[in-house]
């Protein structure tokens, strides 16, 4: 396993030197990838995309297709961003087996990240173990260097579930930015190659691209194949700089091609049109298809800021008028009286009062004041439970019992705010979030509307309920024992 391995990393170090100290004229493949096509002010499309050779404005033939009828445009605009297109790297190398191959594998890890860093992309890099986890978030290419804290660990005999840990860790791309995967392997043979398939289909899923650098091998090809990636042979010295270069012409600005539709369709019907840029000097053919639809036209007019904005505020002012309108026909409708009465229509309305008080001897005061008997018979009534003469809560730390407090008051609140009696620094507590009153001995518990609710011996309080001795209350993290003597 050492002499393959001494083999494959004498051919990196070629590779590496090639491309450090020679100029290099390999170039990737010839490719384009489309970015976003904007339709929302049509006529005008604006395709935006990616290539990998340098695209001249000059001498391309800019046509659209419908239904088998092609029309060229009259003129265009083709040029490249400002910014540079970011790449970001996920990274999965091997560990080493001497300090020669420790320094090499490193330097590897080195040139990729640099590349990431000069397009202003993220580097994420995992060391490959069959047994532990080592993963380093936003890797800069400075802390790859002979300090570097590299784990020294058996080559891995299972790659490709090491991948599969580090794929986990990875989200899903929902961008049009480039996020690329680059497996490193030493070994010609895989002792998991049977999940292959699977880890494509995961990889395919996330939206990610694919470089798998290893020896020369049909499990690293299908691989490759199976995921739509590419294959770099470690064997080979031109395969570094091909990689480089691949990775260094995606860093390149994007393209935007400004044009307008020859054919001037309406957005309102259903019409899948189809967009071609031929270059017969430059050897360029890029294709792409745009759709409008109706469903598609009001999708893109609520989604633009100019026209959503102004048309919500609209709708909220609408139902706020209609609201208000309804509430004053509401209150005709009922002969409620919106403007105070006059002082003649009090005064009629004062000699009725005292007229009935004469006849029946019953008025508004004698109401209030059976309300208020009945209130006081209420109280007295005691609620079903223990009483005590003396209780705390004790604020439970993990195992061990940190504070205790007493029961004192009659009205005791809990809560996030530094009004309350006890004070819980906890996010998912309210304000004022709970409260016990005492109520002749029985100590009953509420629950002020909260969100996340108040449990009672692991239950969520419905309705207040008195305390027993040994009960536990939970409020947000925080357990409080409660007792009572």
């Amino acid at each position: 396993m050492e002499n393959n391995l001494r083999k494959l990393l004498s051919s990196f170090r070629n590779g590496i030197f090639l491309f450090l100290f020679l100029p290099v004229y390999l170039s990737a493949e010839p490719g384009f990838k489309l970015r976003s096509i904007d339709v929302r002010a049509y006529p005008e499309v604006k395709v935006r995309f990616h290539s990998n050779t340098i695209v001249g404005p000059q001498g391309f033939i800019l046509s659209e297709e419908l239904s088998s009828v092609v029309r060229l445009t009259e003129s265009y605009r083709l040029d490249p961003l400002e910014s540079k297109n970011p790449v970001h790297l996920y990274i999965s190398i091997p560990s080493y087996t001497n300090a020669e191959d420790r320094r090499w594998i490193i330097q590897l890890a080195n040139q990729l990240v640099k590349i990431s860093e000069q397009t202003g992309g993220t580097s994420k890099l995992q060391i490959q173990s069959d047994t532990n986890k080592h993963s380093f978030e936003r890797i800069r290419s400075n802390v790859l260097d002979i300090s570097f804290p590299f784990p020294k660990e058996p080559a891995p005999v299972y790659p490709i579930r090491n991948w599969e840990n580090f794929l986990e860790g990875i989200p899903k791309n929902t961008s049009t930015e480039d996020h690329i995967l680059i497996f490193v392997s030493f070994s010609p043979e895989w002792q998991d190659r049977f999940e292959i398939p699977e880890l494509a289909k995961r990889i395919r899923e996330k939206n990610l691209q694919l470089i798998v650098l290893a020896p020369s091998s049909l499990e690293a090809t299908k691989l490759a194949s199976y995921a739509n990636g590419n294959h770099y042979p470690i064997t080979k010295s031109d395969s570094y700089s091909e990689l480089f270069s691949y990775l260094r012409l995606l860093g390149n600005p994007d393209y935007e091609l400004v044009y307008f539709s020859p054919w001037n369709l309406s957005q309102w019907k259903t019409n899948s049109v189809a967009g071609s840029l031929v270059s017969v000097d430059q050897g360029i053919r890029f294709e792409f298809r745009y759709e409008l639809s109706f469903f598609k036209s009001v999708y893109l007019k609520l989604s633009d800021p100019l026209f959503f904005f102004p048309v919500s505020l609209f709708f909220i002012f609408l139902c706020l008028a209609a609201l208000y309108y309804l509430r004053g026909y509401e209150e005709r409708e009922q002969g409620i009286l919106t403007t105070p009465p006059s002082s003649l229509e009090s005064f009629d309305r004062k000699e009725e009062l005292q007229v009935y008080d004469r006849m029946y001897g019953e008025t508004m005061e004698k109401a209030a004041r059976d309300r208020e008997i009945a209130l006081t018979i209420a109280e007295k009534t005691p609620p079903a439970g223990t009483s005590y003469s003396y209780a705390v809560l004790l604020r439970r730390d993990g195992n061990q019992n940190s504070e205790q407090y007493s029961l004192q008051f009659e009205e005791m609140t809990i809560g996030k705010s530094e009004s309350n009696h006890l004070v819980l620094h906890d996010p998912s507590v309210a304000g004022l979030h709970a409260k016990i009153k005492n109520k002749k001995g029985k100590y009953i518990l509420f629950d002020c509307v909260s969100e996340t609710g108040v449990y009672l011996n692991g239950k969520k309080l419905l309705r207040p309920k008195v305390l027993h001795n040994l009960d536990e209350i939970q409020i947000g993290k925080t357990v409080l024992s409660f007792r009572g003597r």
